[in-house]
């Protein structure tokens, strides 16, 4: 699903990412953790195309994705589902609106993106707001709203970054069980996070970085 080859990141000559070598295989659930700075997002941000190496080879999905053209990124992205760590919700649409309108860009009829939008979001516990604007609702609450529409297109692979980070612990247990469903039915699933917690709640491989350099790759706990 996923394969990295000697991958370089520098931002204003400071390199985030130095040689990462990584392959991840499909329907895996991947932890990527490490303290802030360590280049867990930008690891992320590579995988959807939002950002380019500075050298190396990114491939998801068995395609090459690090000079892929501009045209070709909406269809890489129907694979992809991003959910954000700062939500991205459009705050003039209504928690509804804002997943009906990503399945309407990927090329769904409405009938079928209503529907879709309204099963992930009774899933998610939130089908009583679908119409309240993201500014009305927690911040708990607007993080389930990005995770549903990440999931309402049912992608193959999931990038979560730190998706618990404004849930408190009952809720980021409930969106873990989630993802985890989700990963066996089939998803890929990588989730970075630095919460030891979530880390030690199940067991998965992870990999640490450090320095924008794998540090360890293997199961957790070690």
């Amino acid at each position: 699903m996923i394969r990295l080859r000697s991958v370089d990141k520098e931002y204003d000559g400071r390199k985030v990412l130095r040689n990462l070598d990584l392959q991840v295989d499909a329907g895996e659930f991947l932890f990527v953790t490490g303290p802030s700075g360590a280049g867990k997002t930008t690891l992320l941000r590579l995988l959807y195309a939002a950002e380019r190496p500075t050298a190396g080879e990114v491939w998801v999905g068995g395609e090459r994705v690090d000079n892929i053209a501009r045209a070709r990124l909406p269809g890489l992205r129907r694979k992809v589902g991003v959910i954000f760590q700062d939500f991205k919700l459009l705050r003039r649409k209504t928690v509804l609106e804002n997943i009906t309108f990503v399945l309407r860009f990927h090329g769904l009829t409405q009938r079928e993106a209503h529907r879709r939008a309204y099963l992930v979001l009774k899933r998610l516990g939130l089908h009583h707001r679908q119409s309240a604007l993201p500014d009305a609702l927690s911040g708990g609450e607007q993080q389930r709203v990005a995770i549903a529409r990440a999931l309402a297109y049912q992608p193959r692979l999931i990038l979560a970054d730190e998706p618990t980070g404004n849930l408190d612990a009952d809720l980021a247990g409930e969106l873990l069980s989630l993802l985890c469903d989700i990963n066996y039915q089939g998803a890929t699933v990588i989730l970075a996070t630095h919460d030891n917690s979530l880390l030690e709640s199940i067991p998965a491989r992870a990999i640490v970085l450090h320095g924008g350099a794998i540090h360890y790759d293997g199961m957790w706990p070690p």
